[in-house]
C-alpha cells in the first residue's frame, strides 16, 4: 500500500497537471472560437456581397425597363397596336409594323443590359416584341400572324437588320410573357426551371390630346382630353442560375448554391454537403442585421450559413453559402501546437520546484500526524510521541490531538454503560449526529425496522420514509425540533421488507454548552396492531361485513361524489340497481350458510363485470348497488347490465351443489333521472320492480311515468297486506272434464280479489304477493277456504242430486318451501275434515326439480295424508324424467299456451300430443288446460287425453254460479275422433 508520502507527492503532481490540463483546454476553446468567428466574418462579407450583387442589378433592370417604357416611339406603336387591336375587322399583318419598330427600339435601349430578356406587351396582355441582351448586342424579335392569324415568331438577321427570318419564342421569354399579364411590381424574384429570375415591370403609357396623331398608315387620331392611358408594359428580366453562382464564388474560397423548397438545389453545393440542413433556421438576404450567426449551420464536414429570398409566388429560395471544415480545422490545429509547445516547457520548471517545497512543508509534519492518530485510533494512547519543535500548524494540531486522546478514553466508559442501557430497552432507539446522520441504533431498532446495524449507522432517517408524509408534515416537525428542542407524534415508515407500519416517535434535540445541536435522539413504538385495531372498526362502519362491499353508508358519500363531479365536468353517471331472483327462495330451503356464499360468489361476479373505477355496494339482503363513474351516453350502462346479467346467469357452485341465480336491475342516470344520490337510487330501485314485473332476468331504465306506477304499486301492496283479514278475497271455481264420458270429475279453484273499485287481476297481485311474501298468508287461505267450501257442498249437493268432486288448489314456490308446511297443511286438513282424494295440490315443475330427492320425500308424505298431487303448467319449465317417474303424482296439466293453438300450430300438436303419450307412460292422467272450441276437444280426444279444463265449458266463477252450472250441466259423450298425423 502506497505511504503517504507518495500519495502527497502523487497528488501534487496530478495538481500540477490537472492545472495544465485546464489551460490548455480554455486555451483550446479560445483558439477554436476564434477562428469560428473569424469564419463567421468570413460568411457574413460573403452575404454582404451577394446582397449587393443583388440589389445592384434589379436597380439596373428597372432602370432599363423604366427607360424603355419611357421610349416615345415605342409608346406610339404600343398606342397603335392597342388602339387598332381592338377595332373589329382589323387586319392582324397590318400592325407588324409597328411590332417591328418596337423589337427595333428594344434594341436600342436595352443593348446596355447584361444578359438581360426583354419583352413588350400590349394593352390586352399580348407579347409584341422579345429580345435578349448579350454584352453588346441584342436579338431581338417580334410575334407576327400568317394570314390564317395565327402567330408567328420572327428573329431579326443580325448581318441585315431589315430582314426578318422566323424563328421561335424561347422559354424564358414565353415565361416573362405570361408573368407580365398579372399585375406586378416594379421588381419581382419569380422560379425558373434554370433558377431565379430578376423580372423588372414598367407599364408604358399613352398622353393624348398632345394634337393630332398620325399612325403608321396615315390615319388621324382625335384630339384626347389630356389624360394618360396604359397602352402596353415593358418587361427586362435576368436568369440566375450556375453561370451567377460561378461568377459571384470566384474571389472566395465560399462555394455558392441555391435551395428551394421541393429539395432542388444549383451551383456548386448538392448531395452530402447539404445532409442535415434545416430550411427552417435561415436569415433573410435582403435584410441588414447584426446578428452573425443568424442562418449558420455546422455539418460533419461544412460550415454554411443559409439564407433566405423570398418569391414572388409565396415560395421561398435559399442561397447557401458553404465552407470545408478542413480548412479552418487546419489553421486551428497549427496554432494549438505552438500553445502545447509552451505549455511543456513551462511544466518542465514548474515540476521539480513544486516537490521540493511540498516534501519539506507538507509531507513529512502530515506523515508524522497521521501516525499519531491511528495510534489514537487502536486506542495505544500511550505510544503517541511527544510534540514536534516549533510553533506552527502542525505542532497544534498534534497539541490538540493529544487533548482528544485524553477525552476519548474517558468517554468510552460512559459509552460502554449507555450501551448497555439503550441495548436492553423494548423501544427502539436511534441517536443521530446533527447532520441527522445515523450514529447509533438498538436491538429493538432492529426488531421492529428490520435493517442491521451496519447498514443504518450513517444514513440518514429517511432512508426509512414510507412516503406517506408531504414535505410540509416534516417541515412542520423540523420547525418544532428547531424551536422547542422536540417534537413528538405519528409517524409511518418503511420496514426493510417493504411493510409500511405506523410508530408513536418522540425527537429530542440535544445541544452543547452554546446551544448548538450536536445530536438528535429518536424513541419510537410500533403501532401496528394498534392500527389494524382502529382500521377494523372503522372498515366495518362503511362496509359490508360479509362481502367488504361498501354498505350503504358509504355508498352515499361516494355517490355524491361522483354526482359532484359529473355535474362540474358534464358527463353522466350511471346507478343499477341489482336484486338476485328468488334468493330468499335458496336462503330459506338451503339455509343461510349456501346463502352467505352464493352472496360472496356473486359480489365477485359483479366487480369481474364492472371497470376498477366503478362502484359495488351492498345495501344488504341480495340488494347491490353498481354506480358507473364518467359514462358518456345511456347505452354504456346498459352495456355494463348485460355484463352483470351474463356473469351472474353461469351456474353457481356451492357447498357441493349447482345452483343458478338470475338478477333484475333498474338503471337510473344523472342528471336526467335524478340530481342526488337518495333520489338516483331510488329511481333505480323503481326500475329494478318493473324489471322484476317483465320476468326478472333483464334490465330496465328507468321511467318519469314508473313513478306513477311505483306508487300504484305501493299502494296495492299496502292493500295486499290486509286484504285476508278484510275478507276481499273469493275463489272461482273452473270444471274439470273427463273427454271421453263429458262428466264432471273436478274443478279448479282459482283466487280471485275484489275490491270496492272492482276485480284485481290475478297477474298484477299473485308476483306481488311472492315477492313480499303475503303469498304464504294468502296461500294459507285459499286451502282453508277451498276445505270449509267443499264441506259446505258436501252437505248441500246430495239433497239436490249432485255429487261433490274434488278441487285443486295451486301452491305457490314459497309456500312449499317453508319448513313447517307439511305441518301447517296438516293442521288445516284437520280443522276442515274431507275424505281422502277430495284436495288436489299443483305443483309447478319448477317447484319439484330444484331439489328432488327432499321433495320427493315430502311428496310421498302428503300422498299418504290423502292428497292428490299433479304437475302444473307442464312443458313450460325444465323436468328430469328419470325424477318424474320417481314421484307420487296423479296428473300431468297441459299448459294453456300450448292446446289454445293446436288446431292451427303443427308444433303446438306435435308437443301436446308428445306429452299426453308421456303421461300415459308414467301412469298419470293428463289435462289440458285452455280448451275454448269443439275442434280442440276432437283433436284432444283422439290423442287420448284425458281431461279438458277452458272456457269450452264455463269460466271461473263464484261458487254458487258453479253450483248452479253444474246443476244445468248434461254431459256428452265423445263419438268419434279427427285423425291426429304425426
Amino acid at each position: 500500500m502506497p505511504s503517504i508520502k507518495a500519495k502527497l507527492l502523487t497528488l501534487l503532481l496530478l495538481t500540477i497537471f490537472s492545472v495544465l490540463a485546464v489551460v490548455g483546454t480554455l486555451l483550446s476553446i479560445g483558439v477554436e472560437r476564434f477562428h469560428r468567428e473569424e469564419t463567421l466574418e468570413v460568411f457574413a462579407a460573403a452575404q454582404r456581397s451577394l446582397r449587393l450583387e443583388l440589389e445592384n442589378r434589379q436597380g439596373l433592370l428597372v432602370q432599363a425597363a423604366n427607360r424603355l417604357a419611357a421610349d416615345e416611339l415605342l409608346q406610339n406603336s404600343l398606342h397603335q397596336i392597342s388602339l387598332r387591336g381592338s377595332q373589329a375587322g382589323s387586319n392582324p399583318r397590318a400592325l407588324d409594323g409597328e411590332k417591328k419598330r418596337i423589337a427595333v427600339e428594344l434594341a436600342r435601349g436595352g443593348g446596355s443590359t447584361q444578359q438581360a430578356l426583354l419583352a413588350a406587351l400590349d394593352g390586352a396582355g399580348q407579347l409584341v416584341a422579345f429580345g435578349r441582351a448579350d454584352g453588346n448586342s441584342v436579338a431581338v424579335g417580334l410575334l407576327a400572324f400568317d394570314a390564317a392569324g395565327m402567330p408567328v415568331p420572327s428573329l431579326q438577321d443580325p448581318s441585315h437588320p431589315s430582314r426578318w427570318r422566323p424563328g421561335a419564342v424561347g422559354e424564358e421569354i414565353k415565361f416573362m410573357a405570361q408573368r407580365g399579364r398579372q399585375a406586378l411590381p416594379a421588381m419581382t424574384l419569380v422560379r425558373t426551371p434554370r433558377g431565379l429570375m430578376l423580372l423588372a415591370s414598367a407599364p408604358v403609357f399613352r398622353l393624348d390630346g398632345v394634337g393630332e396623331e398620325r399612325g403608321a398608315e396615315g390615319i388621324e387620331r382625335e384630339p384626347g382630353e389630356g389624360r394618360e392611358r396604359p397602352v402596353g408594359r415593358i418587361l427586362v428580366g435576368q436568369v440566375l442560375g450556375e453561370e451567377f453562382l460561378t461568377q459571384i464564388a470566384r474571389y472566395t474560397p465560399i462555394r455558392f448554391g441555391l435551395l428551394f423548397q421541393g429539395g432542388d438545389a444549383l451551383g456548386e453545393v448538392a448531395g452530402a454537403a447539404l445532409q442535415g440542413l434545416n430550411l427552417t433556421r435561415s436569415a433573410p438576404l435582403l435584410a441588414d442585421g447584426d446578428d452573425l450567426r443568424q442562418g449558420w449551420q455546422e455539418l460533419p464536414a461544412h460550415f454554411l450559413k443559409l439564407l433566405s429570398l423570398p418569391l414572388s409566388d409565396g415560395e421561398t429560395a435559399y442561397p447557401v453559402l458553404v465552407l470545408e471544415k478542413e480548412a479552418v480545422n487546419k489553421q486551428i490545429h497549427q496554432t494549438l501546437r505552438v500553445l502545447l509547445l509552451v505549455l511543456l516547457a513551462s511544466a518542465a520548471l514548474v515540476i521539480p520546484m513544486g516537490l521540493a517545497v511540498a516534501n519539506r512543508a507538507i509531507t513529512r509534519p502530515v506523515v508524522n500526524l497521521v501516525e499519531s492518530v491511528d495510534l489514537v485510533k487502536e486506542g495505544r494512547y500511550e505510544q503517541l510521541p511527544g510534540a514536534p519543535e516549533g510553533r506552527g500548524e502542525f505542532a497544534r494540531l498534534f497539541s490538540s490531538l493529544k487533548d482528544m486522546a485524553d477525552t476519548i478514553r474517558s468517554r468510552e466508559e460512559q459509552l460502554r454503560l449507555w450501551a448497555k442501557v439503550l441495548e436492553q430497552s423494548r423501544e427502539a432507539i436511534f441517536v443521530t449526529d446533527e447532520a441527522s446522520r445515523i450514529l447509533l441504533v438498538n436491538r429493538a431498532f432492529v426488531a421492529i425496522t428490520g435493517y442491521a446495524p451496519e447498514e443504518a449507522l450513517g444514513q440518514t432517517p429517511k432512508f426509512l420514509q414510507s412516503g406517506r408524509h408531504d414535505a410540509e408534515f416534516y417541515r412542520a416537525m423540523w420547525q418544532s425540533l428547531r424551536s422547542n428542542g422536540h417534537w413528538q407524534g405519528e409517524l409511518w415508515d418503511r420496514a426493510k421488507d417493504g411493510r409500511i407500519y405506523p410508530q408513536w416517535v418522540a425527537i429530542t434535540a440535544v445541544a452543547d454548552e452554546p446551544g448548538v445541536v450536536t445530536n438528535y435522539i429518536a424513541i419510537f413504538s410500533d403501532l401496528t396492531e394498534h392500527k389494524a385495531a382502529q382500521e377494523r372498526i372503522q372498515f366495518l362502519a362503511q362496509h359490508d361485513s360479509l362481502t367488504e362491499l361498501p354498505n350503504r353508508l358509504l355508498l352515499q358519500d361516494r355517490l355524491a361524489m361522483a354526482v359532484a363531479v359529473a355535474a362540474r365536468d358534464g358527463h353522466q353517471v350511471g346507478v343499477l340497481f341489482v336484486d338476485l331472483d328468488r334468493f330468499k327462495t335458496i336462503n330459506d330451503s338451503l339455509g343461510h350458510t349456501v346463502g352467505d356464499e352464493l352472496i360472496k360468489e356473486a359480489t365477485r361476479r359483479l366487480k369481474d363485470a364492472v371497470r376498477e373505477s366503478d362502484t359495488v355496494a351492498r345495501l344488504g339482503g341480495d340488494e347491490f348497488i353498481v354506480v358507473l363513474h364518467r359514462i358518456r351516453q345511456a347505452e354504456d350502462a346498459g352495456h355494463v347490465a348485460d355484463g352483470i346479467l351474463a356473469h351472474l346467469a353461469q351456474p353457481f357452485s356451492v357447498a357441493g351443489q349447482e345452483l343458478r341465480v338470475t338478477a333484475s336491475i333498474g338503471i337510473s342516470l344523472f342528471p336526467s333521472d335524478g340530481e342526488d344520490a337518495e333520489g338516483l337510487i331510488k329511481n333505480a330501485d323503481t326500475a329494478m320492480f318493473h324489471a322484476k314485473e317483465r320476468g326478472r332476468n333483464n334490465y330496465q331504465f328507468f321511467r318519469r311515468e314508473m313513478n306513477a306506477k311505483a306508487g300504484e304499486r305501493l299502494a296495492l301492496e299496502n292493500a295486499l297486506r290486509g286484504a285476508v283479514a278484510r275478507h276481499e278475497f273469493v275463489l272461482f271455481y273452473q270444471p274439470q272434464v273427463e273427454i271421453r264420458s263429458g262428466r264432471v270429475i273436478g274443478a279448479e279453484a282459482l283466487i280471485r280479489w275484489q275490491r270496492e273499485e272492482g276485480f284485481v287481476s290475478p297477474a298484477d297481485f299473485i308476483p306481488l304477493a311472492e315477492e313480499t311474501g303475503c303469498i304464504l298468508e294468502i296461500g294459507d287461505w285459499v286451502l282453508r277456504e277451498a276445505c270449509r267450501q267443499q264441506q259446505v257442498w258436501d252437505e248441500a249437493w246430495p239433497a239436490r242430486g249432485l255429487r261433490p268432486v274434488p278441487v285443486a288448489v295451486n301452491l305457490s314456490a314459497l309456500q312449499f318451501r317453508q319448513k313447517l308446511f307439511r305441518e301447517t297443511l296438516l293442521d288445516i286438513l284437520a280443522e276442515h275434515p274431507l275424505p281422502a282424494g277430495r284436495i288436489e295440490l299443483e305443483l309447478t315443475e319448477s317447484i319439484v326439480m330444484e331439489d328432488p330427492e327432499q321433495v320427493e320425500t315430502l311428496l310421498d308424505s302428503l300422498k299418504q295424508a290423502g292428497l292428490r298431487l299433479s304437475i302444473d303448467d307442464f312443458g313450460t319449465g325444465y323436468s328430469s324424467l328419470s325424477y318424474l317417474k320417481r314421484f307420487p303424482l296423479d296428473k300431468l296439466k297441459i299448459d294453456a299456451s300450448f292446446v289454445r293453438n293446436i288446431v292451427n300450430d303443427s308444433a303446438d300438436l306435435a308437443i301436446v300430443h308428445a306429452v299426453v303419450s308421456l303421461g300415459h307412460s308414467l301412469g298419470l292422467r293428463v289435462v289440458a288446460e285452455g280448451v275454448e272450441g269443439p275442434a280442440e276437444l276432437q283433436i284432444l280426444h283422439g290423442m287420448g287425453c284425458d281431461v279438458a279444463q277452458g272456457y269450452y265449458f264455463s269460466r271461473p266463477v263464484p261458487a254458487a254460479e258453479f253450483e248452479a252450472w253444474l246443476a244445468s250441466y248434461a254431459p256428452q259423450r265423445m263419438v268419434g275422433s279427427l285423425t291426429v298425423g304425426a
